[in-house]
């Protein structure tokens, strides 16, 4: 039968237990709103055998790890798709036609201009119509190109920005697990820095794709899922770094800004690129924009702007307009004046054929017309220098030298014009003279400033004794719906890339919301589990609240009790 001392000592174990239970719920309630808070739980354990009441044994965090392992995986996912929809959807609005605003209706102006000025070639307005429309429609394709290069390096700037936060987080889950192994070791309570921890382990893995491995004495070792580079090992943090690689141009097909990759800095000083190993979180979703998505959209549209000045060229060193030059300079430079032009560097190739030149008198009459024969794969702008001067016909009409920067340049003697026409084998779109349009890449894409400072050098006509014809404005016309590649038309060449995009874009939308679905649904778990439920914890206040009561009522009534008893034995003497 237990005495009055054991009952003390059960009534004191009972105040103090419940003191630290209720101190313990009152932290659960004032944490109720605090990010990565986890509800914690009194331990409570029987005294021995031979004495009565419960003693608060510590604190339990009620945290499943599995339960945020799959979440930092599914996280990881989330924010991949997350940030790759958010750029996406700036790229899409980039291509956007809404209210006839876009690159495509640009497009269709200019096929408009040339099909007005198919009806009425002399009339001055509807050539600079056509200029302007080309000039609108060139300015929107740089842009554009120009708009997704600036994506790419904002995109960049962001993955720096990011590493910087994750090489502190880095550091701060280090001492962190330092301190919790320091605090376990000496049987302290490291449960509010177990949260810290967790937190910034939640969201290093919203950032970067990690695993997690928890060693005997507590602390978290975190490693790269792919690569299996040690982020922490145990309170030692590792270091991730950035590098400028200069094979990765924002502008892909253009000298611009380089772009950076990712380093690894391993505990024996060595740097090694993990770029390719990071395919997951925010930085993975960062990644797949900026290296794949983006890249092949400027590819793309850098092919159209190529097929745009081959095929408007094409048309127009064909033929003749209703005003003509007195000095043509090509617009590209050659490496020298001998290698063939094929292999001059150029950004254009032609193949071989032959192209004539018209000679008019100051009034526009023709005067004479010759023609040269060429081969790109064996003459240089040299070359072709010597056969204009050297042709039958020319009878020094016209002179064609190379200037300091190795251009092509062609000019015509006093009182002479000229023009070049019937160009079989595309020179004049390799070296840029005569072409219309002209540009090494999307990025330089224009009108060739000659027809900006004169519509009327625009080609209508293919036979140079009548300028006035209409016969190449309707070709022009005619791309509209012409098959330039065989099987698409230029509008189908632009779709392709719009259209890609949108499957992009939807696919993303997809994508997003199935695994916000899955992320919301496993946060729920984890609450439910982990969470602070403020009606629970206000009914452990109570209970809590009347077991300490209790014990001190137990206290009150065994001094009672004992004064009673010493009362009856004083009397007694």
């Amino acid at each position: 039968m237990a005495g009055i001392r054991d009952i003390l000592i059960a009534a004191k174990t009972g105040i103090f237990t419940s003191r630290a239970a209720l101190e313990l719920t009152s932290k659960n309630i004032t944490n109720a709103g605090t990010e990565g808070y986890t509800r914690q739980t009194a331990l409570l354990t029987p005294l021995p055998p031979s004495q009565i009441g419960v003693l608060f044994a510590g604190a339990k965090r009620e945290r499943l790890a599995f339960l945020e392992k799959r979440m930092h995986e599914e996280l990881q996912i989330l924010k991949d798709f997350s940030a790759q929809k958010d750029l996406i959807d700036r790229i899409e609005s980039l291509f956007s036609d809404n209210q006839g605003s876009g690159l495509l209706n640009s497009l269709d102006e200019l096929f408009s201009a040339f099909e007005e000025l198919s009806t009425n070639p002399e009339a001055p307005g509807l050539r600079q119509n056509v200029i302007l429309k080309a000039q609108s429609f060139t300015f929107r394709l740089r842009e554009t190109a120009e708009s997704v290069a600036n994506i790419r390096t904002e995109t960049d700037k962001a993955i720096v920005q990011h590493i910087q936060e994750i090489n502190s987080m880095l550091k701060q889950i280090a001492t962190l697990n330092k301190k919790i192994a320091e605090l376990q070791a000496g049987r302290e309570n490291p449960n509010e820095l177990k949260d810290q921890r967790d937190l910034l382990i939640r969201k290093l893995s919203e950032l970067i794709d990690i695993n997690t491995f928890e060693t005997e004495n507590g602390m978290i070792n975190v490693y790269l899922k792919r690569g299996g580079h040690m982020l922490i090992d145990r309170d030692r943090a590792y270091s991730l770094t950035f590098e400028i690689d200069p094979t990765n141009q924002a502008k892909v097909v253009q000298q611009s800004e380089a772009l950076h990759k990712i380093k690894y800095i391993d505990g024996k000083g060595n740097v090694w690129d993990i770029t390719p190993f990071i395919t997951g979180g925010t930085i993975g979703g960062l990644l797949k924009i900026r290296d794949k998505v983006t890249h092949d959209i400027i590819l793309r549209l850098n092919s159209f702007a190529r097929q745009i000045v081959k095929v408007f060229g094409s048309i127009q060193v064909r033929g003749v307009g209703i005003s003509h030059p007195k000095e043509i300079i090509s617009t590209y430079r050659a490496s020298d004046s001998f290698t063939p032009i094929n292999s001059a560097g150029l950004p254009y190739s032609a193949t071989a054929g032959r192209l004539s030149i018209a000679v008019y008198d100051e009034s526009g009459n023709l005067v004479s017309t010759f023609t040269i024969f060429y081969d790109p794969d064996v003459d240089g702008i040299g070359n072709i220098a010597s056969l204009i001067n050297g042709a039958a016909g020319n009878s020094g009409y016209v002179s064609a030298s190379i200037t300091p920067d190795n251009r092509l340049k062609i000019e015509a003697t006093s009182g002479f014009k000229f023009d070049i026409y019937d160009d079989t084998g595309g020179l004049g779109v390799a070296l840029g003279i005569d072409s219309f349009i002209v540009g090494a890449n999307v990025f330089d894409i224009d009108v060739e400033q000659a027809f900006k400072e004169n519509p009327q050098f625009l080609s209508s006509s293919s036979d140079p004794a009548s300028p006035y014809s209409n016969d190449l404005a309707l070709e022009f016309a005619s791309l509209k719906t012409k098959k330039v590649d065989g099987t698409r038309t230029l509008i189908d060449i632009y779709l392709d890339i719009q259209n890609e995009i949108g499957n992009i874009s939807s696919f993303l939308n997809v994508e997003v919301s199935a695994r916000k679905l899955v992320v919301d649904t496993l946060e729920a778990e984890i609450q439910q589990r982990s969470g602070v439920s403020l009606d629970e914890e206000f009914i452990k206040t109570i209970e809590y609240q009347r077991a300490f009561e209790a014990s001190a009522r137990i206290v009150r009534i065994s001094d009672e009790m004992l004064l009673t008893i010493l009362g009856l034995a004083g009397g007694g003497g």
